[in-house]
């Protein structure tokens, strides 16, 4: 049975109900699903940021009616999420990084064993070791 960890744009999708099939494939997998601590805090910023933060709010509620537990980033997620952008610093020709909070969450679906489900595939697809699927519909 695989773990499957959300990053952020696939959890966004799914709380504004705008991707039937990203929705289907969550229902499917639902009980293997993990919602990252590290999601969660990029989606509260979201909320803090919102120039409508009732309606935001609610997106979040439905979240976590799917979701009921917040997995915590640990010190063995760290450890991973260190060698991972460490690898990436070092990177030839120049450093390939990825955005800071993608490291942390490629770094905790390492530590878990876990499927990092994304969209944004192109990025996470330098990080080694890392498995990634993108449930989201095409446009």
């Amino acid at each position: 049975m695989a773990i499957y960890l959300l990053d952020t744009n696939a959890l966004s999708r799914l709380a504004r109900g705008i991707d039937r099939g990203l929705s289907d494939k969550v229902a499917l997998h639902v009980d293997d699903c993990v919602l990252s601590a590290v999601a969660w805090y990029e989606l509260e910023y979201g909320v803090a940021r919102s120039p409508d933060p009732v309606k935001s709010r609610q997106r979040l509620a439905l979240i976590r009616t799917i979701f009921p537990f917040v997995r915590s980033f640990t010190e063995d997620d760290a450890s991973e999420a260190g060698a991972v952008r460490a690898y990436l610093e070092t990177l030839k020709p120049n450093a390939q990084l990825i955005g800071p909070h993608d490291v942390l969450l490629a770094g905790q679906a390492l530590a878990l064993g876990a499927v990092l489900v994304t969209n944004n595939i192109k990025e996470f697809t330098r990080v080694p070791r890392l498995a990634v699927e993108d449930w989201q519909t095409p446009a």
